[in-house]
This record gives C-alpha cells, structure tokens and sequence, in this order.
C-alpha cells in the first residue's frame, strides 16, 4: 500500500485529500483527514478529490 505525506502536519498517511484555500493561493496540496477537517471552515475552502494508496 502507497502512502504520501500530508503537506501541513508532515505525517504519513494512506488517504488524502486534495484541497485548496487561500493561504496556498491557486495550488493544491494533499492533506489528512484532521487537516482537511481544520480546513473545510475556513473561506475559499476547495475540495478537490481523494487519493487513497491502496488504489495505486
């Protein structure tokens, strides 16, 4: 099973979700479910898929 890195807390993790909010401007980065729940308040939130490594 693949895994990748969450890009705000730096754990590894076998689920990611992609976002976007504002304090990364227009990219995306991938991030774990605890991240991406602290992120969904926030405004210009974007979600933008899941990566999961078992399907890679």
């Amino acid at each position: 099973m693949k895994t990748k890195i969450c890009a705000h807390c730096q754990t590894e993790a076998t689920t990611l979700y992609r976002i976007q909010t504002p304090a990364e401007g227009k990219s995306w980065i991938f991030v774990c479910e605890s991240c991406c729940l602290k992120a969904k308040p926030l405004p210009g939130y974007r979600y933008g898929g899941t990566w999961q490594g078992y399907r890679h």
